[in-house]
């Protein structure tokens, strides 16, 4: 019975029950001793052999019960190598049914090798492929052509993965779906209709397995696109290598394939570098004149076209103004991302385009690949812009009190721009320079007792002869209260009016007629202007010391050129303030010069636009707003513009005069031109620059009636027409609805839902003889499934060796070398055990047992016992 025991032991026999194997042992050697005792006692008369068969008998009946109290398991256990699968995802995105252009001979020559129109062994052919070739291979789809690649003999791509290890094959998009690899035939069917491509998590979702089942590599074709799943390629890069399971790219499409945007802007070329936004239209001029040399900046972004021709030609109506030609190369980094080109196209408009019907500028951009033979290899991007020719300069009058630092340093810039004639008067000035002639307004130094003495027909007469006054810190009784009616009429007649606060008289001296807080009737200057004030009065010398700020922009300063001094809305927004207690002000990188000086205003007027407003101060209870600093609003034709600072000769730090010229410069225009070109009564606009399906735009519509009063109705309507859609298509043109804008008269707001793709044209037609229209595009964003672009080689070279943790390029496959990918890769193993367990405590244990219980009782019955 030990020996039993120990031999369970030391054997591949386990014991499962609960009775414990030391008693067990026990009891059984007590059981073989009752057992021997007992057949020693026994009769005589039976034979010794006899006795020693049942002892032997009933001993085996007892070890058999023994064992069968301790449930014997029988467990096997066989550990061998198994070699680890190779995984193949095949991307079905929409991507892969593009039809690519191949302008190269090696696009070309690739697409051969795929169809076995050349030897996949040769490599790419080292001549141009026939013209039937050529016609042949001209447009095929990626998922065409990686259909013929994988099922092509000479290539044989699956029997040849199948020798590294056990091969599985699955395509995906949104989602990861086993393939028969076995067999080819799903090939011919297979169609690119998935919506996303989830490349990252179909890979991530064979990284699940464990080590024995995990594969030994990864082959993926497609044409990088990736577009769903939280993680990135580098992400799975990392887990790859961290496991050891390289990754290899069968690269699919044109690496030719380009896609071109246009814009107006900025004449600085790639700023941001590659990827860089392809800047915005603040700087486009939108007002020309005769004979003066027009600037128009042009911007053009190229994206996966290697190198290749940009021609840009620009036309104002119909007659072509400027054409230039350039030619660009990319490196791999811009091939992917994009490169930003910048031009200035130049050109003097004539007086036959002042009188022309057409009122535009329009800019066309054509780039063609380097080797390109078809004409749909050429990509195209064109826009237009509204632009009236003028053909007269811009007349100005600015009246202040005391040569104030902005006005020396301004005076000397418009006296230099060539589309001003200014002039200047300074009640506070010299008075012999003040009669001196030109740039100063002599009929104004006809002053009795500090006041103006010309009568209303005359002064009417002087005034309307301008198209825009400039009116700072003017003394209250300068301006009669018949001179001042005339101003009011000149700008509700079209004229522009700018007052520039000032500290000692101007605008106080207009809150009242007396010098009072406007209650009831207040002058008719105060009346133009867009904000409500009383007369504040400030100390010469303030005991305290004051606090710099920078004005912050307020939501309407997108609609207007004034305060973008820089082309690219984000750099602009840089050079402004933030809400709130400012810190690190002035010299902190872009942003402006703090100003220390501000005259407060307790309301902005209804219909009134505010462009700046104060970081911290806010009107006075009830209306409690942020305090404006910068306000306009039409009045009657003209425009009326509030600056209620004066230190922005501040911002000329080590810029010179970049910044101040061009705010003063783009707030004269905005204010002055009306009266030159006219005031349009329908002025439609928009803050979306480029409008991306599956996004919103914000539209916004400005409504005079005929009398150039704000229109007052509840909503305008407008249609929304898809140019490029089919005449039969239902709904090529629809209707839209502006809702008013609530506190501001004549204003209207509409969301625009970017649904579809394609070339759009918004029209509003509020019924008084002057509608608007608005021309755009919605574009897919750039890594959309349908959204045009080349192999994204670059990504997926990166990915194929980061998985490999190599600095050197391996892993990333073309046609010409796809036959070397099955033989790059090596087979791996990973060992494995099987254990196989037999319960020993079964019926046939038990059939056992029942069989030596018989044996011994048959031994007994022979034996004459009982």
């Amino acid at each position: 019975m030990p020996h039993l025991f120990a031999i369970l032991w030391l054997s591949n026999l386990q014991l499962r029950g609960s009775f414990p194997w030391l008693v067990a042992a026990v009891l059984g050697l007590l059981a073989v001793a009752a057992v021997v005792v007992l057949y020693v006692r026994e009769s005589a008369k039976v034979a010794l052999a006899p006795r020693i068969a049942m002892a032997l008998v009933r001993v085996a009946v007892v070890a058999t019960v023994a064992v069968l109290l301790l449930r014997p398991v029988w467990v096997s256990e066989e550990k061998r190598d198994k070699v680890r699968p190779v995984a193949v995802l095949i991307d079905v995105s929409q991507s892969m049914d593009s039809a690519d252009p191949r302008t190269t001979p090696e696009d070309q020559g690739r697409a051969a090798i795929a169809f076995g129109l050349i030897d996949a062994d040769k490599g790419l052919p080292a001549e141009t492929l026939s013209a039937s070739h050529e016609k042949t291979l001209e447009r095929p789809k990626r998922i065409d052509v990686a259909r013929a690649a994988l099922t092509n003999p000479k290539i044989d791509l699956f029997k040849s993965l199948a020798k590294v290890g056990p091969l599985e094959v699955y395509t995906f998009g949104t989602q990861r779906v086993g393939r028969d690899a076995a067999k080819d035939d799903w090939l011919k069917s297979l169609a690119a209709t998935e919506p996303k491509t989830a490349l990252v998590e179909a890979a991530f979702e064979l990284l699940n397995r464990d080590d024995a089942d995990a594969p030994a590599a990864i082959v993926i074709v497609s044409d990088g696109r990736e577009n769903a799943g939280p993680r990135s390629l580098d992400d799975l890069a990392r887990a790859c290598n961290r496991r050891g399971i390289p990754i290899s790219v069968y690269g699919v499409g044109s690496s030719t394939f380009g896609q071109l945007q246009v814009a107006f802007g900025s004449g600085a070329a790639d700023k941001g570098g590659p990827g860089s936004r392809v800047g915005t239209d603040t700087d486009v001029p939108n007002t020309l004149f005769v004979d003066d040399i027009t600037t128009v900046p042009v911007r053009y972004t190229v994206k996966g076209i290697a190198e290749g021709t940009a021609n840009i030609t620009l036309k104002y109506g119909d007659r072509e103004v400027a054409t230039k030609k350039e030619t660009f190369t990319l490196t791999p980094e811009e091939l992917r991302d994009g490169k930003t080109f910048a031009t200035l196209m130049k050109f003097a408009p004539t007086k036959a385009d002042a009188e022309g019907k057409k009122q535009e500028y329009s800019v066309a951009v054509a780039v063609t690949p380097t080797g390109a033979r078809d004409p749909l290899d050429t990509l195209t991007g064109g826009l237009s812009r509204p632009a009236q020719v003028v053909s007269r300069k811009l007349k100005l009058l600015w009246v202040d009190g005391l040569p104030r630092r902005d006005f020396q340093f301004l005076q000397r810039d418009l006296l230099r721009d060539r589309r001003i004639d200014a002039k200047f008067y300074l009640t506070e000035g010299d008075r012999a320079a003040m009669r001196s002639g030109p740039p100063w307004m002599i009929e104004f130094s006809r002053e009795v007792n500090g006041t103006l003495n010309i009568d209303r027909p005359e002064f009417r007469k002087i005034l309307f002869d301008f198209d825009l006054v400039v009116l700072g810190d003017v003394p209250g009784k300068f301006f009669t209260k018949d001179q001042q009616e005339v101003i009011k009429e000149f700008v509700k007649e079209g004229g522009g009016l700018i007052h520039v606060a000032g500290r000692w008289n101007a605008p106080a001296a207009w809150a009242a007629e007396k010098g009072g807080p406007v209650k009831g009737d207040g002058s008719p200057i105060a009346e133009v202007l867009p904000v409500e004030f009383d007369a504040v009065r400030f100390p010469i010398q303030s005991l305290e010391n004051p606090v710099g700020f920078v004005p912050v922009l307020d939501p309407a300063a997108n609609r207007t050129q004034i305060v973008a001094l820089e082309d690219d809305p984000i750099d602009n927004a840089e050079r402004w303030g933030k809400r709130g207690n400012q810190t690190a002000l002035g010299g902190s990188g872009k942003r402006l010069e703090p100003l220390y000086w501000y005259y407060p205003v307790t309301k902005v007027k209804p219909a009134a636009d505010v462009f700046l407003v104060h970081p911290t101060a806010r009107t006075p209870a009830p209306d409690n707003k942020e305090m404006p600093l910068l306000a306009g609003h039409y009045y009657g034709k003209g425009y009326a513009l509030w600056v209620g600072f004066d230190d922005t000769w501040r911002w000329r730090f080590n810029l010179q005069n970049k910044l101040t010229s061009r705010f003063w410069t783009q707030a004269i225009y905005s204010a002055g031109i009306p009266r030159v070109v006219g005031t349009k009564l329908t002025q439609l606009s928009t803050n979306t620059i480029a409008p991306i399906e599956g996004t919103t735009g914000e539209y916004y519509v400005r409504v005079f009636n005929d009398n150039f009063q704000p229109l007052t109705a509840d909503e305008v309507e407008g249609t929304l027409e898809r140019v490029d859609a089919g005449p039969d298509d239902k709904d090529r043109t629809v209707p839209v609805k502006f809702q008013k804008v609530p506190g501001t008269e004549g204003e209207y707001a509409m969301t625009l839902p970017y649904n579809k793709v394609g070339q759009y044209r918004l029209t509003v037609d509020p019924k008084n003889k002057s509608p608007a229209t608005l021309n755009f595009p919605v574009v897919y964003r750039d890594n959309h499934e349908l959204a045009p672009g080349a192999l994204d080689e670059p990504a997926m070279r990166k990915l194929s060796r980061q998985s490999r943790g190599s600095e050197a390029d391996a892993g990333f496959y073309r046609e010409e070398t796809l036959v070397k990918l099955a033989g790059d890769l090596k087979a791996q193993k990973s060992p494995q055990s099987s254990r196989d367990e037999v319960l020993l405590w079964n019926q046939w244990a038990m059939l056992l047992l029942l069989g030596l219980l018989s044996a011994e009782w048959f031994l007994r019955k022979f034996n004459g016992m009982s």
